[in-house]
């Protein structure tokens, strides 16, 4: 009887997710119009051509709380008031930086605090390689640095590919039903609990979201999400000390969170090189994104939100499939699997021209997927008719 009431339990707590987001949403849209809470359309680097409130994450944060807490595995987590206290942290930095602005340096200095918490509150922590690069476990002061730096990496990378309605949703609908699985596979309950509601609360948030979105998550929902994606890729690390992990997946619990969070992390390196090459601040905005490049290329938001969908399942299924293999061959097969199938290296276009007759087609594309600072001032009719697509 019991069981059938821990279920019951589980399923209510997945509905209450969605549905607070999917309730609250339309709320937030009628404070953003009164309040003039909008992200204004611009000619040189957003997509969008409509005024959209940038509330969402209110809503991402609340539906989050309350549904993690009702289902009964919150207080089987190690360290959850300091885990709560990092997310109310990251919830009131977000909710400044949406309202009235904030350094990249100041949010930075809050991910660093939000870390701190986490390693030293909760006991989350890469304590082990598993092999990766040749190393095994690592002293405790090297974990606390490779700790917080994965952290703070992966919240920034999924700041930056919100950019097209419905893509960052996406792929954390993705990625946490991923981690989800091999928690769940593995015998954590409390962290398979989390990831679910996590894809619960923005299965909501799409519904919203997806083009033509109604309203963007925000920094507010960027760095809620971006956080508790790192959380489940810190978990997931050290999934190899379980066996019933290993005998279903091998052991490659310290290669699959780069594979599941591919996108991302993908787009931000090429991001950081591409600018550092031109010189420019690799945190200034920008159009030089894959996403952007998708765009450029005459898909619609749709098209290329549910592309990067299936490129994502895609490396993170390919990337299982051969977890048979050395963790460092493994590790490079992703990197090199990411680097074919996505846009943005000039590697496609480079072997197409090879043994294409005409190179013609191939330097226009390449040009216009590698914009100058004058590439980026897009013009607005271009936008919209792209949004039709």
């Amino acid at each position: 009887m019991d069981s059938y009431i821990d279920i019951a339990q589980i399923i209510f707590s997945l509905i209450v997710s969605g549905v607070i987001v999917h309730v609250t949403v339309p709320l937030l849209r009628s404070v953003a119009f009164k309040l003039d809470l909008y992200d204004k359309p611009d000619e040189e680097r957003k997509l969008h051509t409509e005024y959209i409130p940038t509330l969402g994450g209110i809503a991402l944060f609340l539906a989050f709380f309350v549904g993690f807490s009702v289902s009964g595995f919150a207080g089987q987590m190690q360290g959850y008031s300091y885990f709560a206290a990092a997310m109310l942290m990251l919830f009131f930095t977000g909710m400044k930086d949406d309202l009235v602005g904030l350094s990249p340096f100041k949010k930075l200095l809050v991910e660093v605090a939000v870390g701190l918490m986490l390693i030293f509150g909760s006991g989350i922590y890469i304590s082990n390689f598993y092999g990766v690069l040749g190393i095994g476990e690592l002293p405790y002061a090297v974990a606390v640095l490779v700790t917080l730096f994965t952290m703070i990496v992966v919240v920034n990378a999924y700041n930056l590919i919100d950019g097209v309605d419905g893509l960052a949703g996406g792929i954390g609908v993705i990625a946490s039903t991923f981690f989800g699985i091999g928690f769940f596979i593995a015998g954590e309950y409390a962290m398979a609990m989390l990831s679910a509601v996590v894809a619960a609360s923005l299965v909501g948030y799409l519904i919203h979201n997806f083009h033509p979105a109604s309203i963007f998550m925000g920094d507010t929902g960027s760095l809620i999400i971006g956080f508790l994606l790192a959380v489940q890729a810190i978990q997931f690390v050290g999934l190899n000390e379980i066996p019933a992990f290993v005998d279903v997946f091998g052991s490659i619990s310290s290669v699959m969170p780069v594979a599941i969070l591919m996108i991302p992390l993908y787009d931000t390196l090429r991001v950081f090189i591409l600018r550092a090459k031109r010189g420019d601040s690799p945190f200034d905005p920008g159009r030089d994104h894959i996403h952007h490049i998708l765009i450029g290329m005459g898909m619609g938001h749709r098209k290329t939100s549910l592309t990067l969908y299936a490129m994502s399942i895609a490396i993170t299924v390919t990337t299982y499939l051969f977890s048979m293999w050395n963790v460092n061959v493994l590790v490079l097969f992703a990197v090199v699997l990411a680097m074919v199938i996505l846009p943005g290296t000039g590697l496609k276009r480079k072997i197409r021209g090879l043994f294409s007759k005409s190179s013609k087609n191939a330097t226009i594309l390449e040009s216009n997927s590698l914009p100058s600072a004058g590439k980026m001032r897009t013009n607005k009719k271009m936008m919209a008719g792209y949004d039709k697509v």
